[in-house]
């Protein structure tokens, strides 16, 4: 199946979907709030495609990042992980290089406090860091030629689902908007029984819609 169709079919998907009763009561976020019993936020970036600190850069392009992050459920056991909310995306690289969908528990803080305001004469008062992990399932290819994988690297990425990291900072602005730094890396197929270990990266940048902030 054309990928572009699976991940267009994804996005629309979310946009419909309703929340399990169970989790309908959301936990009080942080700043800024959200009101909407299911969605806290969407969130659409642009990245660079296998560009980042770890990159080996086999692959090329510039790649669309749609992200749905749904409140965090008011479970009395949610809060001994630290209260992270869930998401969803889907990146996508429409030049016939690596896309993905993925999941993840984010965590987000804010990095506004006493010391860092005075600091910073109230620039992190807005600002805050998010960091995420979870499975990601791409289209990319396993295995590749094995010598000239020995040779140069240029490997296949061992299995289809691969754990995903993210890491954001960003600031909130209008209050409920924001724009966010961000860096992801893919990779890990060897922990889980593939012949092959390539990786991806993504720098970028991205814009935040929370519902119904205030």
């Amino acid at each position: 199946m054309n990928f572009k169709i699976v991940v267009w079919s994804f996005f629309l998907l979310c946009l419909t979907f309703s929340p399990p009763a169970a989790a309908e009561e959301a936990a009080e976020s942080d700043q800024p709030k959200a009101d909407s019993p299911l969605l806290r936020k969407s969130m659409f970036g642009i990245g660079l495609h296998d560009t980042g600190p770890i990159s080996d850069k086999k692959e090329n392009g510039v790649d669309a990042n749609w992200e749905l992050q749904f409140n965090r459920p008011s479970w009395n056991w949610w809060r001994w992980i630290l209260s992270p909310y869930t998401v969803v995306g889907a990146t996508a690289n429409f030049n016939g290089a690596t896309s993905q969908l993925y999941g993840a528990l984010n965590w987000e803080v804010s990095l506004s406090t006493k010391w860092t305001d005075a600091l910073t004469f109230n620039l992190t008062k807005t600002m805050f860091l998010s960091v995420g992990i979870g499975p990601a399932i791409h289209n990319g290819p396993l295995t590749k030629n094995q010598e000239r994988c020995d040779e140069t690297d240029d490997c296949g990425f061992g299995t289809r689902i691969l754990p995903r990291l993210f890491a954001e900072v960003g600031t909130y602005f209008w209050k409920n908007q924001g724009i966010s730094f961000f860096v992801d890396h893919m990779s890990g197929g060897k922990a889980f029984g593939g012949k092959q270990n390539e990786g991806v990266d993504h720098v970028g940048l991205r814009y935040h819609f929370i519902f119904n902030g205030n």
